[in-house]
């Protein structure tokens, strides 16, 4: 049984891997911040070759903070960030945890633009910390 799938609030658009995720982390950088309307992202990446996702998705796209493009990917009928893609990273997808079926399998393991961070936004000080992606 495949553990990371997953779906918007209204279950137009779906998404399923085929192999495990290639890295599981915490953004802190501001775009990250405004997308999900808090202190940080919580994301996994797939290779896109490796991910089959279901339903329209709208992209809005924007510059991060070490000048790639990044396409936020949203459902259209709810509203939900599902997922992005980079430029800086061609044919990964970067998808939210909380879009998870089962949240509980997500495990962070590094946290990234950690000079981005909010005083308010606690994360778990094992984790290692690095000032960029």
């Amino acid at each position: 049984m495949n553990l990371f799938k997953g779906n918007c609030i209204c279950g137009a658009v779906k998404y399923q891997l085929n192999s495990e995720p290639r890295l599981s982390f915490l953004c802190q950088c501001r775009q990250c911040q405004r997308i999900t309307g808090t202190g940080h992202s919580a994301e996994f990446v797939a290779l896109g070759k490796d991910t089959l996702v279901s339903g329209e998705l709208k992209f809005y796209e924007l510059t991060s903070d070490n000048g790639n493009t990044l396409s936020s990917g949203f459902c259209p009928t709810c509203g939900n960030p599902v997922l992005k893609k980079s430029s800086g990273y061609p044919g990964m997808l970067f998808f939210h945890a909380a879009t998870l079926k089962d949240p509980g399998v997500f495990k962070p393991q590094q946290v990234f633009w950690g000079a981005s961070h909010q005083p308010w936004d606690y994360v778990n000080p094992d984790l290692e910390v690095k000032e960029q992606a």
